[in-house]
């Protein structure tokens, strides 16, 4: 029996891959900056999990598409997720105007998808700060600004850059989506409710800037339990199942709350940063029925 399935393991890790195109991105979340033993592990475990039916969708999508189909509907379709929200609360949003679109992160990458989808269907231009892997991909870098919430020199330049454009984007009456909490949700401990951690005044920045109206959006749900224990384990096993909590979600119900339109005058009473972020992300979490005081702890 153990030497069986250590037999199909092994052809399941030197199983050659199918050819892919030349831009074809590199989905993975280990990446160069990671030590040699920490990259191995994240590609072997991505690679045993979600990862391979996850390219492989891409790639159907890449040599396949359907006529006049955006990269954010096609998405959804091959996932085959069905987003259960108030369609008619959705579309009272403003068609134009600077708008900045906050949101709780239970998911990962799942989460910059759907909410790309649903922003799409009622503002053609948009801008979604992110950091993820989704970034890599050609069809949707049009849309995407990298964030990097490390308390770093480089991450310092590549917010201000962010920051620049989306502020130029909410100038010209563009939207903006923002994950404050920059981070997937985990439960801290892990058998608990996954919450995130605190949300960063970066964004509130961004809206008083900008003086935009605000729209919250909250993702019902969280990460298998796997991966919160993963996650309080090591930031190694926890990358490594982000693919895998993608590849379990294919083909379920995402229920997602639509909060009110919070126009920038009813927020200017906020003047501190910290004030008006915590402010949004209680209003956030109440969607859902949360007790917004309970986060996320990071270590």
């Amino acid at each position: 029996m153990v030497a069986g399935r250590t037999s199909a393991l092994l052809k399941r890790l030197t199983r050659p891959a199918p050819p892919l195109p030349a831009d074809f991105p590199n989905f993975s979340y280990a990446t160069p900056e990671h030590r040699l033993l920490k990259r191995l592990a994240i590609q072997v475990v991505e690679r045993l999990t979600g990862q391979p039916r996850l390219k492989r969708l891409y790639l159907e999508h890449r040599l396949n598409p359907i006529p006049d189909e955006d990269f954010w509907t096609a998405a959804i379709r091959k996932l085959e997720l069905n987003l259960v929200y108030d369609r008619a609360r959705w579309r009272a949003v403003p068609k134009d105007g600077p708008l900045v679109i906050v949101a709780n992160h239970p998911f990962g990458v799942l989460d910059g998808i759907i909410i790309s989808y649903l922003t799409s269907q009622i503002r053609p231009r948009f801008k979604v700060l992110t950091n993820s892997v989704l970034f890599r991909a050609p069809e949707v870098q049009p849309f995407l600004l990298p964030i990097d919430f490390a308390e770093t020199r480089a991450a310092l330049a590549t917010n201000i850059e962010s920051r620049r454009q989306a502020l130029q984007e909410l100038s010209e009456g563009g939207a903006v989506v923002v994950f404050p909490g920059g981070t997937v949700s985990t439960a801290t401990p892990p058998f608990g409710r996954a919450y995130d951690p605190d949300w960063k005044p970066f964004t509130s920045k961004l809206i008083v800037q900008a003086r935009a109206s605000v729209v919250p959006v909250f993702f019902e749900g969280q990460n298998s339990r796997l991966f919160q224990i993963a996650s309080n384990l090591s930031q190694t096993a926890r990358e490594s199942l982000l693919f895998k909590e993608i590849a379990r979600r294919i083909g379920s119900d995402v229920p997602i709350r639509i909060g009110d339109v919070l126009p920038y005058a009813t927020l200017e009473r906020y003047r501190d940063r910290k004030e008006l972020i915590e402010y949004l992300r209680r209003v956030t979490y109440e969607l859902g029925g949360q007790d917004p005081s309970k986060r996320m702890r990071v270590r």
